[in-house]
């Protein structure tokens, strides 16, 4: 271990972080000040003068263990003990300029070791304090990560299982990707996850406020399945656009969620498509789109007269708030 890492280990565990109890504080700063006069009267027969001598050692390790309480107690203690015992009375003919130099010398060194160290334990409790984060930070893009590479094997593969030649894989795999792009940026910019109204206001962008209305309480998804609600969305309008509801120009798709407890249900529900025959077998949509909520409320599918409904509850992350519509 290296000096610089066995330092930083010893301040860790002794050093005080946060507020110190005043026992601690009293019973440090007098135990310091016991031991800098016992030591300071051992000297006494070999130095003369330099009252004050032991008492700076002390005042540095009080104020490190006990904080600046400690510290403030060994030096009181010591400019009474020092003035009293090793340096001459007021009232002596030998108090003098020296003597007053010496006094206002150890009250103003001892005072700014004090307020230096009360600063050194502010920055190490800033400094766990960022450590801690930085640790949390940490896990939870390790987590996002793994669960990304996930995600796109996921489209991957179901992309490749659903196209016939490579440039249609191609085509899929990208426009897929860019979708994921823009939720995984959607999420960057909103640590805590984004807002459903904020995942659909941006396919409204895209298809119009008129084909895709929506609304419902404001309400954040867990951001664990962000990611993947925004690309669902995205699957379900791109469908939407090609073969249901956004493909005629008297077709809408409506868009609604409520709070129930934890989870948030959410109905997709075309109107004015053409007609969408029963599934015979699942699609790369159907499945990306089942796969996606596998473990949440879960997902249910159904083709209707004009257009596909589809209902899907998972986990929420913030508290029901107050309702407000929009289109």
């Amino acid at each position: 271990m290296t000096l610089n890492a066995a330092l930083r280990e010893f301040a860790f565990a002794y050093l005080p972080r946060g507020q110190v109890s005043i026992t601690r504080s009293l019973v440090t700063g007098l135990m310091a000040f016991a031991v800098a006069f016992l030591v300071r009267s051992c000297l006494s027969p070999w130095v003369s003068g330099l009252a004050f001598l032991t008492f700076y050692p002390a005042i540095l390790i009080a104020a490190l263990l006990g904080g600046s309480l400690a510290g403030l107690i060994t030096l009181v203690l010591g400019v009474l003990a020092g003035g009293s015992l090793w340096l001459a009375p007021v009232a002596s003919p030998l108090w003098g300029v020296g003597t007053l130099v010496a006094v206002g010398a150890f009250l103003a060194f001892g005072g700014l070791m004090i307020g230096a160290i009360h600063l050194t334990h502010a920055l190490l409790l800033a400094l766990q304090d960022a450590e801690e984060r930085a640790s949390l930070v940490a896990g939870e893009m390790r987590h996002r990560v793994a669960n990304l590479f996930q995600l796109v094997q996921s489209i991957a593969r179901l992309s490749a299982n659903h196209c016939s030649s490579k440039e249609e894989f191609l085509s899929v795999f990208s426009e897929r990707l860019k979708a994921l792009s823009a939720s995984h940026a959607d999420v960057a910019r909103q640590a805590g996850g984004i807002s459903i109204r904020g995942l659909l206001e941006a396919l409204a962008a895209t298809y119009g406020n008129d084909r895709l209305i929506y609304e419902g309480p404001d309400a954040t998804a867990d951001p664990d399945i962000t990611l993947m609600l925004g690309l669902v969305l995205h699957e379900l309008a791109t469908n939407a656009a090609k073969y249901g509801a956004l493909a005629t120009n008297a077709g809408q798709v409506n868009v609604s969620w409520e709070r129930r407890d934890e989870l948030i249900q959410m109905h997709w529900l075309e109107k004015g498509g053409p007609p969408v025959p029963p599934l015979k077998r699942q699609g790369a949509g159907t499945r990306l789109l089942e796969s996606a909520f596998r473990g949440e409320g879960g997902v249910d599918w159904r083709a209707g007269p004009e257009g596909i409904a589809v209902e899907i509850a998972f986990r929420a992350a913030d508290k029901a708030l107050p309702r407000t519509d929009g289109a």
